[in-house]
């Protein structure tokens, strides 16, 4: 009993050099994140001589700093929804998955088959004249 459930709880674990490679990867992304966060915060506000309203808002640091992390969530969200629909995409055309519908825009059955069918009849008369 203690011979073969303590290797497959080995195996799941993943050992100690991935722990530590997790460990370390941890790390590195909250010192990012500290060291992110801490450039984000202005040194220095600009002065003007006839502050208006937008200008006394943003006279605050802790405004421009809040500001400034919201235009970076912004687009890291943005550019982690940009990679996933890119590899999304990626994977179903690799699949062989036709795009079949886009919001309110759909495709029948009928006319995937009919363009799958083109596909096949162009494909056989390239071929065919290559010969």
């Amino acid at each position: 009993m203690s011979g073969r459930g303590e290797s497959e709880a080995g195996e799941a674990n993943g050992g100690p050099i991935s722990t530590a490679l997790a460990l370390l990867l941890i790390l590195a992304l909250v010192a990012g994140l500290i060291l992110l966060i801490k450039g984000l915060y202005p040194a220095d506000l600009p002065t003007t001589k006839d502050p208006d309203f937008i200008d006394n808002v943003f006279d605050n640091r802790a405004v421009v700093w809040a500001a400034r992390l919201l235009l970076v969530s912004a687009a890291a969200i943005l550019a982690f929804g940009g990679l996933f629909i890119v590899i999304s995409t990626g994977i179903r055309m690799k699949n062989g998955e036709w795009l079949r519908r886009a919001g309110p825009f759909e495709i029948s059955e009928t006319a995937v088959s009919e363009i799958e069918g083109q596909v096949d009849f162009w494909r056989t008369a390239t071929l065919a004249g290559q010969e």
